[in-house]
Order: structure tokens, then C-alpha cells, then sequence
């Protein structure tokens, strides 16, 4: 028991830095400013982009689907650029020798990101609400409001997939840009998942946010837990396959890095 107590500590220690590390710089004009100019050009040109190709009818199917997306902004890029900023910093050789348990270390990096991922995704639905008339008063709000966190801790579990590359790779951010892009692609954001050729929609669905943005739009339009309990399931068992493929690779790439001097090296 005091063994879980103490990891208790240092995963909650970790997390409180980490947030240190992220967002102590910041000031709140700037992240506000990127909270809403971020949401508001993403959802904006999309919107227009498919009112332009389908209809005015399916301006809210557009809406919806990127307000959702954007907990990827801070699952991938967020966490990927977590772990890379530890090379490039030159923290990561004091991280590697701490004695800390790995796992702990390895997932406290994600949550501060979670939690900013549930901020942005709020802060999309709201501009969706204002600009698009969104109209929530059918919706499962608490369901919908579990699909946001669920989501959010997915994505973040494929960001510790990608994030462990940054231990041997100098611009990582490259990775999140290729990933982030395509989540938006061929996660249902745009477009249903079914108009997708048959490999993609294989890729799709083992991705995170694919069942996780369709239960979210089950839950906007009024449907119960039970309806959606198997794609929130299946969301939560896939986030925690890249988590913990993520980690296998972050111990061996780990190895690597201290074998070939990367861990100082930028």
C-alpha cells in the first residue's frame, strides 16, 4: 500500500511539472488566443469547405466532427512535442537516470494534455454552438461530455506512441503534423468512415477518436449509454493499445539512446 502511495506521488509530481513545464511560460492572453483562433479557422474552413461540396443541410455533420477532432491538437501534438522537448532541452539524460518508475513518468506526461485536449474540445463545441447553431437541448449532454474524455485520453495514448520517437528523432513535430492530419482524414471528421475505401477503413478503426466521434454523435442526438457502450469500449481498448505499444517502444528506443549517445544530442 505504501508502495502505491509513493507512486501516487511521484506520477502526481510529474504531472504538476509537466504542467509547469507547458503552460508556466504562457501568458493567458496567448493561450486563450490560441484556444480560440485554432478552433475557430479549423471549424470555419471545413464548415465552408463541405456547406460548399454537400449543402447548407450538413453545415452541423462538419461542425460537430472537427469541435471533436481538436482534442488531437493537444493529444498529438502535445504530447509528442512533450517528449521531444526533454532532448532538446537537454532534461532527458536526468530523466532517464532518475530512479522514478518508467510507466508512472511515462503516463503522467499525457495528462496535463488530456486536460487541455477537454478544454479545446469545450471550447469548440461552444464556438459551434454560437456560430452554427448547434442545438444540444435533444442531446445526451453527460454521454457526450464522457465521449470528450474519452477521446481525449485516446489521443493522447497515440501521442505516447509517436511522442517515444522523439527520444532518437530531432523533429519529431513532424510526426504529429503527418498523424494529426491524418485523424482528420480518415476518423470520420468530414465524412462517414463507410465512404472510405476498405484498407482505410481498417486504418480507421484502429485508430483512436474513430469510435469515439461516432458515439459523440450518437450522444448529440439523444442516444442512451447502452446504445454506445461498445464504441466507447472499443475507443477505450484502442487508446490503450497505442498507450502501451507506446511505452514498449519508449523503453527500447530509451536503450537506444543512451547506447548511441542520443539522449544528449540535438
Amino acid at each position: 500500500m505504501r508502495r502505491i502511495g509513493l507512486e501516487a506521488a511521484v506520477f502526481a509530481r510529474s504531472t504538476f511539472l509537466q504542467y509547469v513545464a507547458l503552460f508556466q511560460w504562457a501568458t493567458i492572453r496567448g493561450y486563450i488566443a490560441y484556444k480560440i483562433l485554432l478552433p475557430v479557422t479549423q471549424i470555419l474552413f471545413f464548415v465552408e469547405l463541405g456547406v460548399y461540396a454537400t449543402g447548407r443541410q450538413n453545415a452541423l455533420y462538419f461542425a460537430l466532427g472537427n469541435a471533436l477532432q481538436l482534442t488531437a491538437n493537444a493529444g498529438i501534438f502535445g504530447v509528442i512535442a512533450t517528449v521531444a522537448n526533454e532532448r532538446q532541452y537537454g532534461t532527458l539524460p536526468l530523466l532517464l537516470a532518475s530512479p522514478a518508475n518508467r510507466l508512472v513518468t511515462f503516463m503522467s506526461r499525457a495528462i496535463v494534455n488530456v486536460i487541455d485536449g477537454i478544454a479545446t474540445v469545450l471550447i469548440g463545441l461552444a464556438i459551434t454552438v454560437v456560430l452554427f447553431g448547434l442545438d444540444l437541448h435533444q442531446a445526451n449532454l453527460p454521454l457526450l461530455g464522457l465521449c470528450v474524455v474519452v477521446i481525449s485520453l485516446t489521443t493522447a495514448g497515440l501521442g505516447l506512441m509517436f511522442g517515444s520517437i522523439g527520444l532518437v528523432m530531432r523533429d519529431a513535430i513532424i510526426i504529429a503534423n503527418i498523424v494529426y492530419y491524418l485523424l482528420l482524414i480518415v476518423c470520420g471528421i468530414n465524412f462517414p468512415v463507410s465512404r472510405l475505401p476498405g484498407v482505410l477503413q481498417l486504418v480507421a478503426y484502429s485508430l483512436p477518436l474513430t469510435r469515439g466521434v461516432e458515439a459523440a454523435r450518437e450522444a448529440a442526438a439523444g442516444a442512451s449509454l447502452g446504445h454506445v457502450s461498445g464504441l466507447i469500449g472499443g475507443e477505450l481498448l484502442i487508446g490503450l493499445l497505442w498507450a502501451m505499444g507506446g511505452y514498449v517502444l519508449f523503453r527500447a528506443l530509451e536503450s537506444w539512446a543512451r547506447r548511441g549517445g542520443l539522449q544528449e544530442a540535438y
